[in-house]
């Protein structure tokens, strides 16, 4: 039986989402708890995280037995790892190869950015360029379809979304800062356009990863979510979130008072 799991993990809690020896991995944490319930095989992602990077929807797609619950794997894993949804798919299926698009969102500090530039920028990287310049990966096709691109200002944040068929290592991290570069007066939108040319060279940074998050990989199915879990980690997520505004609080009135 082909069975496809949707997957939410805090990033910060892993070294990536690969199998890694003597690493905590994603991966390896899923395929342990799943090895505990029966036998594995042909385990396959929809794709790969770099090392803090969060997920709310990635997908991986493995062959068992049986079909299992959510909930009984997630008896057998750590409370930043959660088994979201489980479904039987064909047996051909791939999580990477059969998905239709990806949705990757960064959640930028706002540091006064001009949002109508910001908007600018997201749509000249809409549609197919080649993101040469706005990558690790080294290889000889760096053409990319951008399906959209948008920005939302959200209190003290300004969440980017991408959306896009796949894209390459680093990319949406990359795009981000060329992204703030232009909402701080920094960088252009001609120099922005330029340096999707093909043949011109002008490297970008990649901004952090703690603060992107793989938030959709969508197929032509709907996966279920197991209410018991979706409840659970709302729950736990929003006790995060109470203590990460507290702290904020914190740092915000410490350096205040320094300030004098």
């Amino acid at each position: 039986m082909r069975l496809a799991a949707k997957v939410y993990y805090d990033g910060t809690a892993f070294y990536g989402s690969q199998r890694q020896p003597d690493r905590r991995t994603v991966e390896g944490e899923l395929l342990r708890a799943l090895r505990s319930l029966g036998e594995v095989r042909n385990f396959k992602s929809a794709g790969r995280t770099d090392r803090f990077v969060s997920a709310l929807g990635n997908v991986f797609a493995f062959d068992m037995d049986r079909k299992l619950p959510p909930r009984a794997v997630n008896a057998r894993l750590c409370p930043e790892l959660r088994v979201l949804a489980i479904r039987e798919v064909p047996g051909h299926f791939h999580p990477r190869y059969d998905a239709l698009h990806r949705t990757y969102r960064y959640f930028l500090y706002d540091e006064g950015f001009d949002l109508g530039a910001i908007r600018e920028a997201c749509r000249l990287l809409e549609g197919e360029h080649s993101f040469h310049n706005f990558t690790r990966a080294r290889g000889k096709n760096y053409t990319r379809r951008l399906l959209s691109v948008t920005a939302e200002r959200r209190g003290e944040v300004v969440v980017l979304t991408f959306k896009g068929e796949s894209f390459l290592w680093e990319m949406v991290r990359r795009l981000t800062s060329a992204i703030a570069m232009v909402g701080r007066g920094e960088l252009s939108l001609e120099a922005l356009e330029e340096a999707l040319l093909p043949g011109v060279e002008r490297k970008f940074p990649a901004a952090p990863p703690q603060f992107l998050v793989l938030w959709e990989v969508a197929y032509d199915f709907e996966f279920e979510h197991e209410e018991y879990t979706a409840g659970k980690l709302s729950q736990q997520l929003e006790e995060r979130f109470a203590a990460l505004c507290a702290q904020a609080a914190i740092a915000g009135a410490m350096s205040a008072e320094l300030r004098g």
